[in-house]
């Protein structure tokens, strides 16, 4: 059972530990820096996106497309397992990799998130990351911090003491210095190894083919082990043919880290082969004796049945870490294994269970939406995270935090439980919603908008409101909210007045998306700024 004081020390821990936090924010904002330098090179980003959108829309979930890749792949020659499970996965790879006792891989949030590596080496299998971050947190005891730069959190320093420890050398903190020796210990593992396993950021249906990016040239070596190649991806990562997914990747190369291009992408069809002998054609010339393509349903299936598609469409570019408001503040403790922030913890609901989903910040999100903003395919987490708030509510999961402001709300129609003497006045033109921050809290806000109103000659009306109902919907709990809603919009309807606004972002959102019917109450819903540029366009102001 996941408690409330172990979710309060999830935020408190990075707090009190800010250096990383330093650190994970110069990094975004240098990612950042370089896109604003970079975005001239896309002067059809905007088309690029949608088409992005357009194709992930018709692709996830596709099951006639998914049927035509893996025909096209077995054609080429791959071996495909679908894996139902993440333990239909990681027991089909482990027999794949019979009796070898050393595989090197690259970077893979799928091997993440079903737990590869640590079932390899329960199994007497040493597993070794060859990409340089995600080697660096292997050494440590460290999660990582973003997508595509696991370890970017962590200071020259911090590596410099990580390497020094685990190779029992004295190493100081020069980049180029731990660079090189990185690069060492990871080579002599690759060269050791006759199984590499990788991970795939596309599946290509059309060609049959997988597409991996990378910017070390470490995949080109672990693909080429001479035994076998075992390919790991989900099958969220379709598309119909190659053109489309190399729009995928100019754009997660973009988001991911300002760059217009990655240094490799590996387009494989199959294994290598010659004809060159009297025509006649040998298999495995250069690169590995087999390649193995493993498809992870875990959940998915599910979680798009369930309507949740959209949450999929992730390209694991990581651009809604660099404005997530929550992750700001506490960085990876927000989200699960590789997939961070909102968006990972709304996906581990389905691809673990309901309390991974708690554990890994389920009520963090501030619901601002902002990574719908930043997200190149426009994935929002609120709305998720506000339907799975509701489902665990449903299950009688409720912190005590939670359960006084649901008390409070019944017991006085406001979170903070108290009673005041409300203004109510009639008015014809406008009704002024105040909001509970704006009539218990920040009494300045509201008593400002009102002076601009009556500054502005503006006939308003005040009703005798009650909670908007944003509160109940963000802790779970949709009926309590139904009911809010219902009052506010008979005492607003009461008025005759058809335009209301709204000084509290949160509560005009609540209006505008949940509440039942407004449109068919013919009420026009504006923010308090939105109002007062009217009035000044008519002189008024």
């Amino acid at each position: 059972m996941i408690t409330e004081d172990y979710l309060k020390n999830k935020i408190n821990e990075p707090l009190e530990n800010k250096e990383k936090l330093i650190a994970l924010r110069k990094a975004f904002k240098t990612t950042r820096d370089r896109q604003n330098e970079n975005k001239v090179l896309f002067p059809d980003l905007n088309e690029r996106k949608e088409r992005l959108k357009k194709i992930r829309d018709f692709s996830i979930g596709n099951k006639e497309l998914l049927s035509q890749a893996i025909k096209n792949f077995e054609k080429n020659g791959f071996r495909v397992f679908y894996a139902n499970t993440k333990k239909d996965a990681v027991d089909f790879i482990l027999n794949e990799i019979g009796d070898e006792k050393l595989v090197v891989k690259s970077k893979s949030n799928v091997t993440k998130e079903i737990g590869l590596h640590e079932h390899l080496e329960k199994n007497g299998v040493e597993v070794i990351e060859t990409d340089l971050g995600d080697y660096i947190i292997q050494l440590s005891t460290e999660k990582p911090a973003h997508p595509t730069g696991p370890a970017c959190h962590l200071s020259r320093y911090d590596i410099a003491k990580i390497f020094s420890e685990s190779f029992d050398k004295e190493l100081e903190p020069d980049p180029l210095v731990l660079t090189k020796i990185g690069r060492q210990k990871i080579r002599e593992y690759i060269e050791k190894s006759k199984i590499g396993i990788t991970g795939a950021n596309a599946i290509c249906a059309e060609e049959g083919a997988v597409i991996i990016i990378n910017n070390e040239g470490n995949i080109n070596l672990v693909q080429m082990r001479e035994k076998k190649h075992i390919i790991v991806t989900s099958i969220d990562k379709l598309y119909p043919n190659i053109e489309e997914a190399i729009n995928m990747l100019k754009l997660c190369t973009y988001y991911a880290t300002g760059a217009s291009i990655t240094s490799y992408i590996e387009i494989i069809a199959g294994i290598s082969k010659t004809a060159d002998i009297e025509k006649m054609l040998f298999k495995g010339m250069q690169g590995p004796g087999e390649v193995i393509l493993v498809l992870v349903d875990n959940g998915r299936t599910e979680a798009l049945e369930r309507g949740y598609k959209n949450l999929f469409y992730c390209i694991g570019c990581g651009n809604c870490l660099l404005d997530c408001p929550v992750y700001y503040v506490v960085g990876n403790e927000y989200g699960y294994k590789g997939y961070l922030g909102g968006r990972g913890t709304s996906a581990s609901y389905f691809l673990e269970n309901s309390d991974t989903s708690l554990e890994n910040g389920l009520f963090f999100c501030t619901t601002c939406n902002t990574c719908e903003i930043s997200c190149p395919v426009g994935i929002g987490n609120a709305e998720y995270s506000e339907r799975l708030r509701e489902e665990v509510s449903s299950m009688g999961v409720l912190f005590p935090t939670h359960e006084k402001i649901m008390e409070n709300i019944q017991k006085t129609k406001n979170p903070f439980g108290e009673s005041i003497h409300k203004q109510i006045k009639e008015g014809n033109e406008i009704v002024y919603f105040r909001g509970c921050m704006g009539l218990y809290r920040e009494n300045d806000i509201a008593d400002s908008t009102i002076k601009l109103l009556e500054k502005a000659n503006v006939s308003y009306a005040l009703v005798d409101e009650v909670c908007c109902g944003s509160v109940a919907l963000r802790t779970g709990d949709k009926k309590i909210a139904k009911e809010l809603a219902k009052e506010n919009l008979e005492k607003i309807k009461h008025t005759g007045v058809d335009t209301v606004i709204f000084s509290c972002a949160g509560c005009l959102r609540t209006f505008m998306k949940y509440y039942p019917n407004f449109q068919d109450n013919n009420l026009k819903l504006l923010h308090s700024s939105q109002y007062f540029l009217k009035l000044i366009k008519e002189g008024r102001l």
